[in-house]
């Protein structure tokens, strides 16, 4: 499959996405949202492939929206549907900030699993300082990651904020040095790599299901569901097995191939991914 504004790779299990315009320090367009999610979806279809990566190439991630269309820039009507879209991701995403990355390219990495940064990184929601407002329901994320006074300080001055920073507030979850980032992202990926599969999709998915549910016993109705599905099949005690044998675990099921026929809300039934 070609791409014009990201690079595809892989290697082995693991699937890596690199924003591909560094002369525009990779400023977002409607054509790289394309193709990422294009790309994303090639990772979910592919059992082989268990984990993404996400990076920038040159000096940084990304400049957020390409602002070459000038003052009509953000005239249209938004076409950023991403969040639904990125949370229904069966597998783990890691992204990879190295150097700047502002607006878009802030809002559209917070719906993936993982976020660490270089030391070089510079991290802005700069939206209110260009006479918008942050889109692709981050107002709603942000502070579930980060709780509302922080993200409150972080949209309302549109402040650019340091890698050491950004630890602080818990937007990501690790600092590293520049030379360090990919290698430290690759050792994150093939941490989940040792996991079972489909044991990490029903954990991911209970992870953001449950950060709009209020009613516990319904979260926990639906934690037992997963369990005791997952406990009567063959990974369940392969994962026993091999920790009393003292031996490295070979899964059997695999994304998207195995998942239960509830899978992703016990109840409902699968519907199909429209892209």
């Amino acid at each position: 499959m070609e791409y014009k504004e990201i690079i595809f790779e892989t290697s082995e299990q693991i699937a890596i996405i690199t924003l591909n315009r560094p002369k525009r320090l990779n400023a977002y367009t409607f054509t790289m949202g394309k193709e990422m999610w294009k790309a994303l979806t090639r990772v979910e279809d592919d059992p082989n492939l268990r984990v993404t990566i996400i990076t920038g190439a040159g000096r940084g991630f990304c400049a957020g929206a390409d602002l070459s269309g000038g003052p009509r820039t953000f005239s249209g009507s938004n076409p950023h549907s991403l969040i639904g879209r990125y949370f229904s991701l069966k597998k783990p995403v890691i992204v990879a900030i190295n150097g700047p990355v502002v607006g878009v390219g802030v809002t559209m990495i917070l719906p993936f699993d993982i976020r660490i940064a270089a030391e070089s990184a510079r991290i802005g929601i700069v939206f209110n300082r260009r006479g918008i407002i942050p889109e692709i329901a981050s107002p709603w994320l942000l502070p579930r990651i980060i709780g509302v006074s922080r993200a409150a300080e972080l949209m309302l001055t549109g402040r650019i904020i340091n890698a050491k920073e950004a630890l602080e507030f818990g937007l990501v979850s690790r600092v590293v040095p520049d030379d360090e980032l990919m290698e430290t992202a690759k050792e994150i990926a093939e941490e989940i790599l040792l996991c079972a599969p489909v044991s990490v999709t029903l954990t991911k998915r209970m992870l953001y299901q449950f950060l709009s549910e209020t009613d516990i016993d319904k979260a926990e109705q639906i934690n037992h569901t997963y369990f005791a599905w997952i406990g009567k099949q063959p990974d369940s005690a392969e994962g026993v097995m091999s920790f009393l044998q003292k031996r490295k675990p070979k899964w059997k099921l695999k994304v998207p191939g195995d998942l239960p026929d509830f899978f992703p809300l016990p109840g409902k039934k699968k519907k199909d991914r429209k892209g």
